[in-house]
């Protein structure tokens, strides 16, 4: 079933479809469980918010009530958790992106990492996919995974950032599939186990302790990877 639904989503006729099939399911099944519920919550909270201006406040009746705040709260979890490029240039492939703007939104991450005021929240940040093997092209996006220390204050800290760079990427017009890992398993799960991310910030020297092939590149031996030369202008 799952393989028809994804052909049917992938037929250049029908691939508008990724925009309903992504407003509904936001990314929810693939997140870790932190981000998970942070999204639900997201929507949950202006559902009822909303619910109250329509019932309360606008008399409308109940069933209509439920039914409008749940698509405006649903739609602004969208617009604010969403990385549009991503669903545009990766998934339904209208729009083309660059190598050099992909390696420059990276540059871009990991100096604002390391300039953070506080650090505390991040245990470290990686890069996985086809930018890791060397298969970049003008359809493809970037996957980072922020992997958070435990605690609601770190969790609070990393939605920040995530949104803070979802929005960033956006406006550059970067396709950046951004995610919270609770746990470095969680973050190698994700990425069926791949041994060489790149490393964006791991300011403890922590990841070794994950990563027992010891198999990191850096963003500029990805460059090289990916027939770019090891430069950036942000």
């Amino acid at each position: 079933m799952s393989s028809f639904i994804d052909n049917i989503l992938n037929n250049k006729y029908f691939s508008w479809l990724q925009i309903v099939s992504n407003w509904l399911m936001q990314g929810i099944l693939h997140a870790d469980k932190s981000e998970k519920l942070y999204k639900i919550l997201f929507t949950i909270f202006f559902w009822i918010l909303f619910f109250i201006v329509f019932f309360s406040v606008m008399k409308t009746s109940l069933l209509i009530s439920l039914i409008l705040a749940f698509i405006i709260a649903h739609t602004l979890n969208w617009f604010v958790n969403c990385n549009f490029y991503v669903l545009f240039v990766h998934r339904i492939k209208w729009f083309k992106t660059t190598k050099p703007d992909l390696f420059n939104q990276l540059y871009a991450i990991q100096s604002r990492l390391e300039n953070l005021s506080n650090k505390n929240w991040v245990l470290y940040t990686v890069s996985h996919g086809g930018i890791c093997k060397g298969t970049l092209n003008k359809h493809s996006d970037i996957d980072v995974s922020l992997i958070r220390k435990p605690g609601f204050k770190n969790l609070i800290s990393a939605i920040l950032f995530y949104i803070k760079e979802k929005k960033i990427a956006d406006l550059k017009g970067v396709p950046l599939d951004i995610f919270i890992c609770d746990t470095p398993e969680n973050c190698i799960e994700r990425s069926k186990r791949q041994k060489n991310p790149i490393v964006l910030f791991d300011p403890n020297d922590e990841i070794d302790n994950y990563y027992l092939d010891k198999l990191k590149i850096s963003i500029a031996e990805a460059q090289v990877l990916n027939g770019e030369s090891p430069s950036k202008n942000i």
